[in-house]
Formats: C-alpha cells, sequence, structure tokens
C-alpha cells in the first residue's frame, strides 16, 4: 500500500520551512518517516540550501530526499490546501521501491545518464518505473540527456524538470543533504502497477501545418516553397507581424510528433523562434531542422491552456486505478505569468484529485511523453500519478 502526504511552507528561514512542510507531509501520510521524498523549493530559502536539506533529512528519516531549485511551487491534496507560491514544498512516501542519485559532471556525457540511471534498477526498466530527473537547467543539454534515458529506460515512465536559478545561486540539483550544480538529480520510484501520466500544453494553434522545404542547421529558410519569414509573419498578423522580438513570445511553434491531427493537444513539441534573419527572411530555431519536416504555428493562450488542463484532468482522473500520489513538473511560463492568476493550476489539481498529495515545480523545461515517446518539452504541465495497489 502507498502512503503519502503533501507539506508546504513559505517560512523565511530555511530551517523552520523545511521543518514545517516534512512536518505536514507525514502527518498527511500518517507517518513517522518515509521511505523516500521528493522536495522542490524556491526563493529566498535556496540561499541556505544546505541547512534546508540536513533538516528535511533529519525530519524525514530518511536520506532519499531528491529535488532541486525551482521558479515557483505548486501543492494540491495538503491539509493546508492548494498552494502555489515560494518556499518548501514536500512529498512524503512510503510502500514503493525508492532509489535515489545525485549523477554529478554529466555536462558534456549527458547521453550516458541513462545507463547510470539504469544500473540503480538492476540493468533493467519496467513500466512499473516511474522516473523523476531533475537537471541543471543551464548547464545540461537536455536534449541529449533526453534522448540518452530515452535509449536507456526503454518502458519505463520518463519524467522531469529543469533546476532554475534562484537569486544569487546557480540551478540547484540535491539527494540526501548533497547539494550540487551542473548534476541531475534522480529518483527512480517502483510501485505494483505501472505509474499514469497526463500532459498539458499551453497553446491554440493557428492555421494548417507546413513543410521545411529548406532549411540549413537551426534555420528555417523556407516553408511550402516561401521565405519562412514572410510565413511567420502572416500568421503574426497586425501589430506582432511588426514587431518579431515581441511576438516570439507569444508566436511559438509545433513540430508535430504523429502523422494524424498533427496539432491536436499532446500531439506535438512547442519550441520558441531563436532568431530572426531579416536579411535571409528566416528564423532559428533551438534545434536543427530538416527538410521534409512538418511545423506549425501556436500563439500561447490562457483561455485555450485551460480548457486543455481541465480536459487532461478529466481524463487521468477516470483512467483506471486511484491515484495515491502525485508529481506535477510545470513550465516556469505558465502559472500566475499565463494565467493572470496565483494558484489556479493547484485548484484545478485539487478538484480533480479530491485527497491525493501532489507536488510539483516550475521549471526551465519539462520532460513527459508526447505521442508515447519521452520528449524535451516546453510550455507544458506534466502531472505523473502513482497508484495505489489496493486501489
Amino acid at each position: 500500500m502507498i502512503r503519502a502526504g503533501a507539506g508546504s511552507s513559505d517560512l523565511a528561514s530555511a530551517r523552520a520551512a523545511s521543518e514545517a512542510a516534512c512536518a505536514a507531509a507525514l502527518a498527511g501520510a500518517g507517518l513517522d518517516r518515509a521511505d523516500a521524498a521528493v522536495l522542490f523549493a524556491s526563493g529566498p530559502v535556496l540561499a541556505e540550501a544546505s541547512i534546508l536539506l540536513e533538516t528535511a533529512v533529519a525530519a524525514l528519516g530518511t536520506p532519499a530526499v531528491v529535488g532541486g531549485s525551482a521558479d515557483g511551487l505548486v501543492v494540491a491534496g495538503a491539509a493546508g490546501g492548494a498552494f502555489e507560491a515560494s518556499g518548501v514544498a514536500v512529498l512524503a512516501l512510503s510502500g514503493l521501491q525508492a532509489e535515489p542519485l545525485l549523477l554529478a559532471g554529466v555536462a558534456g556525457r549527458e547521453r550516458g545518464a541513462g545507463a547510470e540511471i539504469l544500473a540503480m534498477v538492476g540493468g533493467t526498466a519496467s513500466d512499473r518505473d516511474l522516473v523523476v530527473v531533475l537537471p541543471d537547467a543551464l548547464a545540461i543539454d537536455a536534449a541529449a540527456l533526453v534522448a540518452g534515458l530515452r535509449d536507456a529506460l526503454g518502458p519505463a515512465l520518463l519524467t522531469g524538470a529543469g533546476a532554475t536559478p534562484g537569486r544569487g545561486t546557480p540551478p540547484l540539483q540535491w539527494c540526501g543533504d548533497e547539494v550540487a550544480s551542473g548534476s541531475v538529480a534522480a529518483l527512480v520510484l517502483r510501485g505494483a502497477r505501472p505509474p499514469r501520466v497526463g500532459v498539458t500544453q499551453s497553446c491554440q494553434p493557428v492555421g494548417e501545418p507546413c513543410s521545411v522545404t529548406r532549411a540549413e542547421g537551426h534555420w528555417v529558410l523556407e516553408l511550402d516553397g516561401r521565405p519562412a519569414l514572410d510565413v511567420y509573419r502572416e500568421v503574426a498578423r497586425g501589430p506582432l507581424a511588426a514587431d518579431l522580438r515581441r511576438a516570439a513570445a507569444f508566436l511559438l511553434v509545433a513540430l508535430p510528433r504523429g502523422p494524424e491531427a498533427p496539432l491536436k493537444p499532446g500531439s506535438y513539441l512547442v519550441r520558441h523562434v531563436a532568431g530572426f534573419d531579416e536579411a535571409r527572411r528566416a528564423f532559428a530555431l533551438p534545434e536543427p531542422v530538416a527538410k521534409g519536416r512538418r511545423v506549425g504555428f501556436v500563439l500561447r493562450d490562457p483561455a485555450a491552456a485551460r480548457e486543455d488542463l481541465a480536459a487532461m484532468l478529466a481524463g487521468v482522473a477516470v483512467s483506471p486505478g486511484r491515484a495515491a500520489a502525485g508529481l506535477y513538473l510545470d513550465c516556469c511560463a505558465r502559472g500566475a505569468s499565463l494565467f493572470g492568476v496565483a494558484g489556479l493550476e493547484a485548484g484545478y489539481l485539487e478538484r480533480a484529485l479530491p485527497g491525493v498529495p501532489v507536488v510539483g515545480m516550475l521549471g526551465g523545461f519539462e520532460i513527459g511523453p508526447i505521442a508515447g515517446t519521452p520528449e524535451l518539452l516546453t510550455y507544458t504541465g506534466v502531472l505523473a500519478l502513482l497508484d495505489d495497489p489496493a486501489g
């Protein structure tokens, strides 16, 4: 039987906030000590991260405490209700196998990280494994990391988020009471049932996808035989078409991951435009683009994001099994900056999954499945649920 509890605190003292969040999480789970825990932190407490973690390990009674620094926190199903702010958030767990790991010096060898994590689970991954990875969002090549994890971990459910810097601190990752940067914190959770996942996106598709008819590295030169920047401006329209810097914040590029309904929610990746070349009438993406690839355009849209979040939660809520706990890995471009109000996502989680402890973070990127394949994501929320075998 999985027992889980969520706790949070926005106290200014790292020690006091850690003690309060851990105590609330243990109480919510009905535990004296946890087998494992996920701990996210944001704001001023990051300046005392070592004290934060030393306190958490002692309070939770386990060294299997994994987490990272975040832009913000999301908590639902806790005694204090929904919470979305800075501070400390803890998910305490028992009743499932847990393997924590901190991979240092990963930069430059990201593709090998999957083999190291695979060794944690005896060399064989299972569809009952939830693999949570929290890389340094600035120092780690996230695309290479995800590719290596995808190749190594096979049937496991892979999720995670990029740890972000705090005020005066680099992105931090931790395991037990060890705090690092430039690393990957990981936690493998193996239960009696396969974990479940839902992915929600922040955008509204605009128009139909195009084919890349000419490209050069990261630069898209032509779409359907026309200058790519001309197509982008046509889609942007009006004031956005005249102000490309502003347009880039709202009009994003979609990369379909399926031949049917290519811009259906959950079936495409979203990438921001990394640059414009007026002379060549081209735009660039953060990753290389091949001739023949299909691309579309999407607008960041809070109304569409609300609808998609509600639909995703309705889908996972009616799936077989009873959720015992959840992790919500969210984009730092969502939250109050997208919806215009703090706490919206936490409130949606609370209503859709009443009584289920869910802890989350707003990170620099997300990792989750698109069309059944683990991908590097942006502008998304990824919800991973652990089902109680007794449910």
